[in-house]
């Protein structure tokens, strides 16, 4: 092999390894998927992972609620992959988390995107539509009385009783009783 060649074939290598050296951003993952706004603020930590190098690059992280972009520096002195990044939330809403690969400052970007969803809830809100509007039971049945639990979501649902009492006629009475309801003769003993 003559010089020529050795000198061509060091150059193509050398331009291809940054490619593969390079740091490659493949996850973003949420601490939790579903938050709750708490005096208006909702801050949740996301995990960027994929493959490291010891190159610096730039990442940036897009949190989808129209504020500011989070941007770093990705490396040995400013911290790897896998690097946690923290938002706070000031609304609530369904947001797309987006972290790319971009130039910051005079760093050249790394490698890939990833996405995730994270939805923000207000509890104040459903606070004020109550636990009826929470909680949805299936037609023929009600929430019963002070099952719903503000604190988790949870409720059980009973059969709902009629707006009325049904007639039973002559001989007969009506009861309620242990989620159940009918007629019953009068005098004769609960079973």
């Amino acid at each position: 092999m003559n010089r020529c060649s050795i000198v061509a074939l060091t150059t193509i290598a050398l331009a291809l390894a940054p490619a593969t050296w390079a740091n490659t951003i493949n996850r973003i993952t949420p601490e939790a998927d579903r938050v709750a706004l708490s005096d208006g603020r909702a801050t949740v930590k996301f995990m960027v992972s994929g493959q490291s190098s010891e190159d610096n690059c730039g990442i940036w992280i897009d949190y989808g609620d129209r504020g500011s972009p989070d941007t770093r520096i990705v490396g040995r002195k400013d911290g790897m992959l896998p690097r946690e990044f923290v938002h706070t939330f000031n609304r609530a809403g369904q947001f797309t988390v987006t972290a790319k690969g971009r130039r910051v400052k005079t760093t050249l970007g790394c490698d890939g995107e990833a996405s995730t969803v994270v939805t923000v809830v207000d509890v104040s809100e459903r606070r004020r539509r109550g636990p009826a509007a929470e909680a949805s039971c299936p037609p023929g049945w009600g929430l019963r009385e002070g099952s719903y639990e503000r604190r988790t979501g949870a409720f059980t649902c009973v059969p709902a009783y009629p707006e009325q009492r049904i007639n039973c006629g002559p001989n007969l009475r009506y009861f309620e009783r242990d989620g159940t309801l009918g007629c019953r003769v009068r005098g004769e003993r609960r079973r």
